[in-house]
């Protein structure tokens, strides 16, 4: 039995009510008016529900979603070929790709919006050194994990889980357990098992800082120092850098131990002048560590950090799902 929806107290979408337009999708109190024949080359499924619906407005046949009106909006933005729009470039625009495609099957949709997403959410630990160009070009806010988590967890993306439980862990206790507002103004909420697994990945990560804190007091310079005929050599140098409690370690400590400040500290330390002291007198002109005590330090560091790293599968409770994780040495 066929059934005719009124249309009081819903309005049209500005971007997606085409007079030609031959169905309608109905997101909360928003009319999509759409063409079938342009979904159906992008999602079958959702082409053959509106096709097969018995409510109908105005002759078209009707399908209610649950989505929001602005995932279904980003969603056709692709189905409809609409590119080159700034929104298209935002994280927030990417999420709702991923959300309604996987809902309907979209998988090019899909494709290509992890495809984007990936470096924000890597699988290796030199992706991630180098995300923040990334997140200011998609306008990615810390609070969005949250939106990523949830996204990632019902999608099965289990090779981005690891990094938006990661990025959760650096997020306000509160914000973790009341959640935050997405761009279109709904809320987003973890569940009470995301919270409880993001709360002990928190404490395991302050764990691993605070270790790490202590494994640098054993920084040590290089036995092939090449300022070690000069007085000290690096020692100076390298025992501040294993005894300072600053230059980033204050982020290892508040439980961020994946934080790369401190390696950027280590850097600053190399000596930068002409090299090559051939006496006392020159070598008082030192400003720093010869260039084989920095890189052991570094290494040393990295070697720290690379174990918090390989650990983040498991602290996401997704190491039997994941096959690619770039596992450091």
């Amino acid at each position: 039995m066929n059934v005719n929806i009124p249309a009081a107290g819903l309005q049209m979408d500005r971007e997606f009510s085409f007079s030609s337009g031959n169905a309608i999708l109905i997101a909360a109190n928003v009319i999509f008016q759409v063409h079938t024949d342009v979904l159906g080359r992008h999602s079958p499924a959702l082409a053959a529900q509106l096709e097969a619906s018995t409510k109908f407005m105005n002759g078209r046949p009707v399908l209610r979603v649950t989505d929001t009106p602005y995932d279904l909006r980003q969603a056709l933005c692709v189905v409809y070929g609409f590119y080159g729009t700034t929104k298209q470039d935002s994280f927030s625009h990417l999420a709702a790709c991923v959300s309604i495609g996987t809902k309907y099957g979209m998988e090019e949709l899909v494709d290509r919006a992890i495809t984007q997403l990936e470096p924000l959410f890597p699988a290796n630990l030199s992706e991630w050194d180098k995300r923040a160009h990334l997140e200011t070009r998609l306008g990615f806010r810390n609070e969005d994990a949250i939106v990523a988590l949830n996204l990632f967890q019902q999608t099965r993306q289990f090779p981005l889980i690891p990094a938006a439980v990661y990025r959760c862990c650096q997020l306000d206790p509160y914000v973790i357990l009341h959640g935050v507002t997405r761009t279109d103004g709904t809320p987003e909420r973890l569940s009470s098992d995301s919270v409880q697994l993001v709360f002990r990945a928190q404490a395991e990560l302050r764990k691993h800082g605070a270790q790490m804190i202590e494994e640098c007091r054993e920084l040590k310079p290089s036995e092939w120092c090449s300022f070690a005929w000069a007085f000290d050599g690096c020692r100076e140098v390298v025992s501040d850098l294993a005894h300072t409690r600053g230059d980033g370690k204050e982020a290892w400590r508040d439980g961020d131990p994946l934080d790369g400040r401190f390696l950027e500290y280590i850097d600053e330390q190399r000596d930068t002048g002409p090299g090559g002291y051939e006496s006392r007198d020159e070598f008082a002109d030192c400003m720093g560590a010869c260039a084989t005590c920095i890189r052991q330090v570094r290494r040393q560091v990295s070697d720290m950090r690379a174990r918090v790293w390989n650990d983040l599968p498991e602290l996401a409770g997704v190491q039997d799902e994941i096959e690619d994780w770039a596992y450091d040495d």
